[in-house]
Order: C-alpha cells, then sequence, then structure tokens
C-alpha cells in the first residue's frame, strides 16, 4: 500500500474518481480508498442538490426557531425599556444584513484554487472554517497545516455548535402541550436526548427527508409569525372580544409613547444579554454557506435564495415585536413569556379552558424542532470538514461518508424480491434514495450535544435554554463573527494572501487584489461598511458582558464570559498541545504530519466545458490524506503545492526513484508507471 503516492508523481493530474455502481449485497457502509490514510468524500448528484426554495428554507427554518419567543422577553429584562427594546430589535436587523453581506462576500469568493493555471474560486461546505483558514494562515504548525484559527474555530464549534438548548426547550414544550405543567428534569432530558438522536437518523437514513421536512417545517414557521401578525392587526381594530363580550385591550399607546418608552432603561450588562438574545435569534442567515458543495449553481442560487430567506425573516420578526407591543403591557413583558402572554391574551381569551395555551406550547415544540433539523444537517457537514484537517482525534470516522440510507435498505428488499412492484416506481426507486451522508460526524454532532443537555441537568430549564443559547450566540457568532468581520477589511486593505510561484505549475496565476477576485457583484463601499458594521455589533456583547449587571438574575452575571472564554482558552491549548506533541515526535521518529487535499472539480453548468461561465467550477470529489511521513521523505519532496495543470503530453517521468535505499523503496516501486490524467483537477500537496 503506497502511502506516498503523491509525493512520487507530483505533477501528474490524478485519474478522476467516478461514482460506482452500488451493490446493496457487497458495499460497505464506509467506502475504504485504495490508501488506509484517505478519506473519500461527495458531493450530491445534480438532480439531489439545493435549488433556491431549499436553500431559502435553511434560512427561514433557522432563523424562525425558539429566539422569536422566548428573546423578547430577554431583551425586555435587559432593557426594561419598550422603546429601546425595538430600537435594538432594529439594530439587530441591521447587523444581520450585515453578517449577510460579509457571508455571501466570502461564500462566493472562498476558498480559491488554482485550476489550468487561473487562479478562482470554489464554493464549498464549512463556512466560517474555509474563511478563517484562508484569511489567518498564521500561526501554524507548518505551513498550511493545522492552522490556529482551525483549532479555535474546530474546537469550538465541535463543543458548542449544537442544538441543545433547542433541545431541551422542544422537551419542555412538548411536556407542557400534554398538559404537564411541573415536568420532572429527567423527563425533559430524556425527551431532548430523544429528538437528537431522532434529527440524526433522519439526516443519516434519508438527506433527502431531512430537506422536505426542514422546507415544511419552514413553512409552518411563517404560518405561526403570520397568524401572530393577523391577530394583532385585529387587537387593534377592536375587532377580537373575549368570551365575557370585552374588547381585548390595545397596548400599542401606552408602549411606544415617547415619555414612557425610554423611562426605566437597563444597564450595560444587561443591554449585553439582551443584544446576545437578538443576536441568537437572527443566527442561521450563515446556514447555507456552511452547506455550499451541496447547492446547485452556488454563485446563482445562494445569494439570491439567502437574500430572499433573510429578508422575509426580517420583516416577520419586526412585525412580531410590534405585535407584542399591541397586546402586551410594558410590566409583562419583562416578567413574562412575552409569546406565551400574547396567546393567553388573544386567542386564548376565546375560550376558559387551557385548549389555546396547549396550541401555543405545540407551536414553540415545531419551532425548535425546525430549528434541532436544520442545525443537525448543517452542523454535521461543518464537523466534517473540521475532522478533514486531522486536528481531532479519530478523525478519518468524523470525517467520512457512510451509507445507511433508505436507498440501501430499498436495495436490499429489491434483491430478496420483496415488494417488486413497488420498488419499480419513480417514488420508491432504490437508486433515487442511494445517498452518502457524514455518518461520524453526525455521531461527534450528537455526543457533544449529549454532553451539553447532561451537563445543564442541575438547572431549570429556562436557565438551562438561557446558558447554551447564550453560549453558542457569545463564541460562534460574536466572537468568530468579529474576525470574519475583520477578515474582509484585512483582505480589502491589506490584500489577499498571495500565491507563492513554486504553488502553481503554470506561469498564467497572475497575482490579484481582493476587488478584482470579487468583480463587479460586490461593492467595495458596502463591503467595508458592512465589515465594520459585523465587527462592532460583535464587539458589543463580548465586551459589556463583563459589566456586572445592577440587577439580580437567575443565572450568575459571570458564568456565560467565564464559559466561553475558558472554550476559547481550551481552543488555544489544544493548538499548542497538537504543535507539542508535534515537535516531539518528530525528535523521536523524525516524522511530520501531513494533510494532503486532492479536490475534483466540473463545471456548475454541467458540461466539460470550461468553468469560466458565470456557473464558474464546483467541488464534486475530494480525496483527503492524513498521515504521518519520514521527515527525509518530505524533504526530498519539497515543499509547496502542485497545480496539476500540465498537459498529458509534457507530464514529466521520473527516471530512477529518489527512494532507493531508504525503508519506502517499496512504495515507489508499485507506482513507477505513468498514467494518462482524465478530467479532473486539483490542489495537490499541502504542506
Amino acid at each position: 500500500m503506497n502511502d506516498f503516492a503523491a509525493y512520487q508523481e507530483h505533477s501528474r493530474e490524478p485519474p478522476r474518481r467516478e461514482e460506482p455502481e452500488w451493490d446493496s449485497d457487497r458495499s460497505v457502509i464506509f467506502r475504504e480508498t485504495d490508501n488506509p490514510n484517505g478519506i473519500f468524500t461527495s458531493a450530491p448528484k445534480e438532480a439531489f442538490k439545493l435549488g433556491y426554495f431549499d436553500v431559502m428554507c435553511l434560512v427561514l427554518n433557522r432563523m424562525i426557531g425558539t429566539g422569536i419567543f422566548n428573546s423578547p422577553q430577554r431583551v425586555m429584562e435587559g432593557t426594561r425599556s419598550t422603546g429601546a427594546s425595538l430600537l435594538l430589535w432594529l439594530a439587530g436587523i441591521i447587523y444581520c444584513l450585515s453578517g449577510v453581506h460579509v457571508y455571501i462576500e466570502y461564500g462566493l469568493n472562498v476558498p480559491r484554487y488554482t485550476i489550468n493555471g487561473i487562479e478562482q474560486s470554489v464554493p464549498r461546505s464549512g463556512g466560517d472554517l474555509n474563511y478563517l483558514q484562508y484569511v489567518y494562515q498564521k500561526p501554524a504548525y507548518r505551513r498550511g497545516t493545522v492552522l490556529l484559527s482551525t483549532c479555535m474555530f474546530g474546537f469550538c464549534f465541535v463543543a458548542l455548535g449544537n442544538m441543545a438548548g433547542n433541545c431541551i426547550s422542544f422537551a419542555t414544550r412538548v411536556l407542557y402541550a400534554s398538559g404537564n405543567t411541573d415536568p420532572a428534569p429527567g423527563a425533559i432530558r430524556g425527551i431532548a436526548i430523544g429528538i437528537a438522536i431522532l434529527t440524526c437518523f433522519i439526516h443519516t437514513f434519508s438527506r433527502r427527508a431531512g430537506i422536505l421536512l426542514n422546507n415544511m417545517l419552514a413553512m409552518i414557521k411563517v404560518a405561526i409569525l403570520l397568524l401572530i401578525i393577523v391577530t394583532a392587526i385585529v387587537v387593534g381594530a377592536g375587532a377580537l372580544k373575549t368570551t365575557k363580550g370585552e374588547k381585548v385591550k390595545n397596548y400599542i399607546s401606552d408602549n411606544t409613547q415617547p415619555s414612557r418608552a425610554f423611562a426605566d432603561s437597563g444597564d450595560a450588562n444587561g443591554y449585553a444579554h439582551a443584544f446576545l438574545a437578538i443576536i441568537f435569534s437572527f443566527s442561521g442567515f450563515e446556514q447555507p454557506n456552511y452547506v455550499m458543495g451541496e447547492i446547485s449553481k452556488p454563485r446563482r442560487k445562494h445569494p439570491i435564495a439567502m437574500m430572499l430567506g433573510v429578508g422575509i425573516a426580517v420583516v416577520l420578526y419586526m412585525a412580531v415585536n410590534i405585535s407584542y407591543m399591541v397586546v402586551v403591557p410594558e410590566k409583562d413583558q419583562i416578567t413574562t413569556n412575552v409569546a406565551q402572554e400574547f396567546f393567553k391574551r388573544t386567542l386564548g381569551s376565546l375560550t376558559e379552558d387551557e385548549t389555546v395555551q396547549r396550541i401555543f406550547y405545540a407551536f414553540l415544540a415545531i419551532s425548535s424542532m425546525g430549528n434541532i433539523i436544520v442545525m443537525t444537517y448543517t452542523a454535521a457537514r461543518v464537523k466534517q470538514e473540521i475532522a478533514k484537517e486531522g486536528i481531532i482525534p479519530y478523525a478519518k470516522f468524523f470525517a467520512q461518508d457512510g451509507d445507511i440510507s433508505l436507498g440501501r435498505l430499498l436495495s436490499w428488499l429489491k434483491k430478496k424480491g420483496m415488494f417488486s412492484s413497488l420498488l419499480s416506481t419513480r417514488w420508491l426507486s432504490p437508486e433515487d434514495h442511494r445517498e452518502r451522508t457524514p455518518v461520524g460526524a453526525f455521531v461527534l454532532h450528537l455526543t457533544s450535544c449529549f454532553i451539553l443537555i447532561f451537563a445543564t441537568w442541575g438547572m431549570d430549564y429556562f436557565d438551562s435554554y438561557t446558558l447554551l443559547t447564550s453560549l453558542s450566540a457569545y463564541v460562534i457568532n460574536a466572537f468568530f463573527g468579529i474576525f470574519l468581520g475583520l477578515g474582509i477589511l484585512i483582505l480589502r486593505f491589506r490584500g489577499p494572501p498571495q500565491t507563492d510561484k513554486d504553488e502553481i505549475h503554470s506561469p498564467a496565476a497572475v497575482p490579484q487584489t481582493w476587488r478584482q477576485m470579487t468583480g463587479k457583484h460586490i461593492n467595495p463601499t458596502l463591503s467595508v461598511i458592512c465589515a465594520v458594521i459585523y465587527v462592532i455589533g460583535g464587539l458589543w456583547p463580548i465586551v459589556t458582558i463583563w459589566i456586572k449587571p445592577s440587577t439580580p438574575q437567575s443565572l450568575k452575571w459571570w458564568l456565560v464570559p467565564v464559559i466561553t472564554w475558558s472554550v476559547i482558552g481550551g481552543s488555544i491549548l489544544w493548538f499548542l498541545g497538537f504543535v507539542s506533541f508535534a515537535w516531539r515526535r518528530k525528535h523521536k521518529r523524525n516524522e511530520i504530519f501531513v494533510v494532503e487535499k486532492k479536490p475534483e472539480f466540473e463545471s456548475a453548468d454541467g458540461s466539460d466545458d470550461s468553468g469560466e461561465k458565470s456557473g464558474g467550477y464546483v467541488l464534486v470529489h475530494e480525496t483527503v490524506y492524513l498521515s504521518w511521513i519520514a521527515g527525509e521523505v518530505h524533504e526530498s519532496r519539497g515543499t509547496g503545492r502542485t497545480g496539476f495543470d500540465q498537459p498529458a503530453d509534457t507530464i514529466p517521468v521520473p527516471a530512477a526513484s529518489r527512494y532507493v535505499g531508504t525503508d519506502f523503496e517499496a512504495f515507489y516501486e508499485d507506482n513507477h508507471e505513468s498514467a494518462a490524467p482524465a478530467r479532473g483537477y486539483n490542489t495537490g500537496y499541502r504542506p
């Protein structure tokens, strides 16, 4: 088995790996590569990729979650002012739209590859991981391998990038909807764990079913928010009456009167927690960037669908918050769940029993369920990309695609001759349900979710939800959001990282400015403004949350910042620990750690022509090699990446083995003959 093929024929474009014909009796769950250290992943077929509606629903389903129902009370509790709360929600919209621009700019231009001697972007899954790696390439274990930015984001996202908070919220709301108003902690955690397992199973067993469920829940959530808005309009018109024949009181004038709206503003810490709650409510617009590699024609569909989804969400959010002001008085907004009080005073007044209240809890459960569905789907793809960097134990297991799909079961049934007529139909054809999913990444996602659910066992359910959502918003959205915004400014004013000459085989790749890379579709001035707003929006809660509040809170005020900075500190220690371990291994065994990625591209337009069309190139397959190799092999290979852009008739064939007389001579002999390259390109060795 040759672990060093890439070193021996580093100038040869590798043959394109075609999708095999699957046989349910012979295929395995985890596909093995020719190299035991290899990880092979592939993008979905074009027919199964995400379209406009799918991408829009990813945004809607993630943004419209428990935040719009639970955060208004947290915002009012922090600001203690209806006027300040509405202004803070407006600031959140500006922050959100700025973040959308930042993510669109990154998503369409990072990462970058050299294809046919031309440096260009190829959208891929991973989101923030790709962007941080592109901008912050130092410090690193070695150039391009195990970066500090990789370890920091990877460690934090694996630890906090899950839906433990929403799982607890779902469990609580389901029990409330069933009539259990005082659920036991064990029941809450049991249901929370159950829903986490169920969502992971759905996405593992049928990726298409998970996407369909996501779209359905997104539409249900939009309908729920429209119900709230229409109900508030009816109350404002004086048309809604209680069972006693009295009109439901309209509080809009009391809540928005200038002399009272800003009467009792909160302190800096309260505003910080309030804005964190808003950041969490608006988080989700970045979800399409996490799965860019699974979007059909991403350059065309990603920005349009993302802006449409965010536009619908922010309009609904502002309208819902104004609707709350119509029905719920200021004092009740501070002390009770605002959405719950809204339903109690409106639809709940139409009946004397608790039916409407239980329906409200069912709405909240559906909302939480939608968040869990979408985050499980997208976060698993990010964790798969993190595992590909080799920074976590058992990286191959967590990074590898696996086949535990519905199509595998249907293929087995078809082989056995069962349900032949049904399996011959279009809807149940095994070939249309055979998909490989990141099974290992789902296991990693589920494990981190379990840990956080059990870690909050002794806490009140509301405090558990508040703590877990604040931790995620503080680190994933605010902290790394600062560096993403700064990254845009760095790229604009200092320029993008230059590709060294020894990294490019063809002299045609000319260094470009970031303005040239982004082209006419990104306005430079707007880019800078959005980046600055995104940085300031992230800095505000990061700094002010350390200020002690003047009013007592159920959660200790220092808990969120201390835990989050402990996680961030742990990510830095993880990087230092890896470097220390690698240094010892280098001195004891003379081995270094190598990450080699071999992506294969094709035109997004589905043709064999150049990807220079508007659609550009998309990633279809990728093989990643993670291994410790002897230092002398690396030194004989030299540093730098390979462009793989030479024509076939100029491919050099080594005359003699460079490994003669070493322990690796046998590896060379297995690969001494050159082969004609097929279509496909790759970036080669990552030093």
